[in-house]
Parts: C-alpha cells; sequence; structure tokens
C-alpha cells in the first residue's frame, strides 16, 4: 500500500520541459604569425576604417576557423593604440578593416569579478565569419575570442518573477534568447541610478537575429572578459523590444559590470547599435524609457528627478567614495571617461520624461496616504497640520478637510508634501479627517481623523 501511494505521489511531481535550443560559448585562441604591418597595409587600414594607426601595428590572424558569430580580443602588453579586425568573406578575401575599441566597461573594482577581468576590446557582431586578420600595437600580444552557437539540449522551464512588481510592459525572459544559466550574480538591496549604454557593433540587424547577438554578447563577457554574466542588465533592440540579460535583473537589483564604480545599486540597460553618429530609434528610447521607469518607481526613485551616489572603486571620473549629484538617468559618459552612449546623449531628455510616464504606470494605482500632524483651535477656527502623499506621483497632491460634512480644499503645496489648513470649528465635539485626492488609478480616500472640542 505504501508502495501504490508513493508511486501515486510520484506521478504528480512536476517534470522538467526540455527542448533543443541554440546556446553560445566563447573560444579562445592565440592570434598566430604576428608581424610587422607593412606601409601599404597601415594606408589600407587607415583608408577602410577612417582612422589612422597611432602607433607602429602588428598583423596576424586565422583564416580558418569554425563559424563564429562574435568575435573580440583580450590584450596584454601596450594596448593603449587602436585594434583593428577585418573577416573573411564568402569567397575567401578579406572585408575592410574596422576598429575595435578597447573596452570602456567592467564590474565595480574591489570584487573578484573585476579580478578576474582582463583587458578586451568590445565584441562585434559579424553574424557568420570563418576567419579574421587583426592588427594590434607593436610589443602588444592578443587573444582572439570568437563565439560559436551551437544546438544544445537544455530545461526551458520558466522561473517565475519574485522581490519585486512585474513591469507593466512586455519584457522577453532570458529563456527566450537562448541565455546561457549562471550562478553568482550578486544583488543590491536599493537601487537609485539608470545608466543608459549602446552597444556599439551593427545597425544593419533584422529581428530575427537579435537573440544571436545577445546570445555573442553574453558569452563574450562570460568567455572573454571572465564575467559572471552579461554586463548589462537589459537589452533594447532598434525596434523597442526589451531583453533581460544579467540574471535576476527581472526579479531582483542585479549588480552589473555596465559602469565602472557605478554598478551597486545601478540598472544598464544597452540599445542594440552604434550611436556615435546618429540618434537611436524613438522606439529604442522608449524601450530603455520603459525599463528606468519601472525599475526606479518600485525603488522609490524618481525616474525625472535627481540622486546622489556614491562611487565605488574603479570609475576614471570619480574616486571611490566620492558623492556625485546625478540625474536618476544618465548617459555612461557621466560615470566613466567614454563616447558611450554617443549622441543618445541628445535623447536623455525625452527619455527622463516618459520614464516619468512609465514610473506612475508602475506604481499601479495607489490611493493616497498622509497624516493630521496636529490640531488646534484658533478662535473660531480649528487649524489641521500634516502631509498627504500619493506613490503614483512625485509632486504634492492637493486634499480635502472634512468637518461634519464641512468641507475645506487643501491646496497641493508646491514643493512639498505637507499642508496647513484651517476651517470653521463647531462648539462642542469637532470630528476632523483628512481625504486624500487621488492621482492614478487609485481613489480618493481619508487618510486620517482627529477629534477636537471646542
Amino acid at each position: 500500500m505504501t508502495a501504490a501511494v508513493a508511486g501515486l505521489m510520484l506521478s504528480f511531481l512536476p517534470l522538467p520541459v526540455v527542448a533543443f535550443e541554440m546556446r553560445a560559448a566563447g573560444a579562445t585562441e592565440d592570434v598566430p604569425e604576428l608581424r610587422p604591418a607593412s606601409a601599404a597595409e597601415l594606408t589600407e587600414i587607415a583608408n577602410e576604417s577612417g582612422e589612422r594607426p597611432a602607433v607602429a601595428q602588428v598583423v596576424g590572424g586565422d583564416s580558418s576557423v569554425e563559424p563564429f558569430t562574435t568575435i573580440g580580443f583580450r590584450l596584454t602588453g601596450p594596448a593603449a593604440g587602436q585594434v583593428f579586425v577585418r573577416l573573411v568573406q564568402a569567397d575567401g578575401s578579406f572585408g575592410e578593416w574596422s576598429s575595435l575599441s578597447v573596452t570602456d566597461e567592467g564590474p565595480d573594482g574591489g570584487t573578484d569579478e573585476a579580478a578576474r577581468s582582463p583587458l578586451t576590446t568590445d565584441p562585434l557582431y559579424v553574424e557568420s565569419a570563418t576567419g579574421y586578420e587583426v592588427s594590434i600595437p607593436a610589443g602588444a600580444e592578443a587573444e582572439a575570442v570568437t563565439v560559436h552557437d551551437r544546438l544544445e539540449r537544455v530545461s526551458v522551464e520558466a522561473t517565475a518573477l519574485a522581490d519585486q512588481a512585474a513591469p507593466p510592459f512586455d519584457v522577453k525572459r532570458r529563456s527566450d534568447w537562448g541565455a546561457r544559466d549562471v550562478s553568482g550574480v550578486a544583488t543590491a538591496a536599493k537601487l537609485t541610478l539608470g545608466v543608459i549604454h549602446h552597444t556599439a557593433g551593427t545597425n544593419n540587424y533584422s529581428a530575427s537575429q537579435v537573440p544571436s547577438i545577445l546570445r555573442g554578447i553574453q558569452a563574450y563577457h562570460i568567455d572573454g572578459r571572465k564575467w559572471t554574466d552579461a554586463g548589462y542588465n537589459f537589452a533594447v533592440d532598434k525596434f523597442g523590444t526589451i531583453w533581460e540579460m544579467r540574471d535576476s535583473s527581472l526579479r531582483a537589483n542585479a549588480i552589473g559590470a555596465h559602469a565602472i564604480g557605478f554598478n551597486t545599486g545601478s540598472v544598464g540597460v544597452a540599445i542594440l547599435g552604434d550611436y556615435i553618429s546618429s540618434t537611436a530609434p524613438d522606439a529604442a528610447v522608449e524601450g530603455a524609457a520603459k525599463v528606468f521607469g519601472w525599475k526606479l518607481a518600485v525603488n522609490g526613485v524618481d525616474p525625472t528627478g535627481r540622486t546622489r551616489f556614491t562611487a565605488g572603486s574603479g570609475s576614471n571620473l570619480f574616486s571611490a567614495g566620492t558623492v556625485a549629484d546625478l540625474s536618476a538617468i544618465v548617459g555612461h559618459r557621466e560615470t566613466s571617461s567614454t563616447s558611450c552612449p554617443g549622441k543618445i546623449m541628445e535623447q536623455l531628455g525625452s527619455m527622463r520624461i516618459r520614464a516619468g510616464f512609465w514610473a506612475s504606470q508602475s506604481l499601479g494605482g495607489a490611493s493616497p496616504t498622509g497624516a493630521i500632524d496636529s490640531i488646534e483651535i484658533s478662535g473660531v477656527n480649528i487649524v489641521v497640520r500634516g502631509w498627504l502623499r500619493d506613490e503614483d506621483t512625485w509632486d504634492p497632491i492637493s486634499g480635502v478637510l472634512v468637518n461634519r460634512d464641512r468641507r475645506v480644499f487643501i491646496p497641493a503645496n508646491s514643493g512639498t508634501y505637507r499642508f496647513v489648513v484651517s476651517g470653521l470649528a463647531y462648539p462642542g465635539t469637532n470630528e476632523v479627517c483628512v481625504v486624500g485626492v487621488n492621482v492614478f488609478g487609485g481613489r480618493n480616500r481619508p487618510v486620517d481623523c482627529k477629534s477636537i472640542v471646542k
């Protein structure tokens, strides 16, 4: 009987959902056959990349590599100069040279994640290539990191949201783009800052290519840079689709590796593409505003306001312990010396305004709260002091003072949630209530009542 019952119980245990999906991993190799670049090669690099090498360069490469979707390089030695790369084309010839920047992203200094991070270039999404050639400063050494998509047998059972209120808009989960499972992502108790980035790389991608781009970023960050997971908390593509990148970013305040010295307590959103010379599509800006509005709102921060953020270790603009007075949403260049996020800086004003709208949506229609701090009789009047607030807005709200059905309007006092209002007192007991006027989605309701005898 016991065995039969046990079997019955086991039949109701949930079975994992298993499927074959694309996953990405990075492979690393020393760049072979480094040799001095000729004058003709240096001219070719300058003409095709638009940047003239500032120091003597060496060239090397591998023309036969397993097909890869993303490439970047680890560097040792004098790596201050430029890095250039070109790829083998379908006909076996090399394409044009492109420049790769040395990364300006990373974990906060002093963390285990930072300690194991080598110096790397930014990754370059290539869709598919089978070979490369790279030019680096003479005296430096390089390892090529190539990312390869492979079909793998994986569990696709989704994990439930927890810890924070779900966003009032659609976010693609990590399982939607084939993220690798990771462990050890740290979280912060409080989040007070939003940082916008661009990923550089191509702007000419289709919606169907986005999952591959995200897998390439994650694999490069894990296998190339030795980070715990993708450095960004969220990515937004040019079509406005929002993607969770670093694990636990949806359900908690995951600490990313996107803004050195400013990761703990911030959310990093990267718009896919290169916006050094052009602004981002409106749909992408709106997507970023959604994330910032929601994440800041559920942490009690006004995305249209300012914040005081204590810098950690590693920033090249702020020393550790400096309290930086910043807008609640900033560009990466406001926390580090970098060109990121390019012309998206010109769109921050509208991004903050839209984030304010999404913050009110994210707060879900709270009803007003408040209290009567003091009540006194002054001549023929009752004088009431207190405060009113509605979590759906960071602006002061109005209210109504009610005493024996007589009503006195309480105006919103600009710049503060506090009020002082007086109304006629009756002989005997006066039962005074304050009603807050709701702003969004909730209802007007009494927030406090007190009595006083005249």
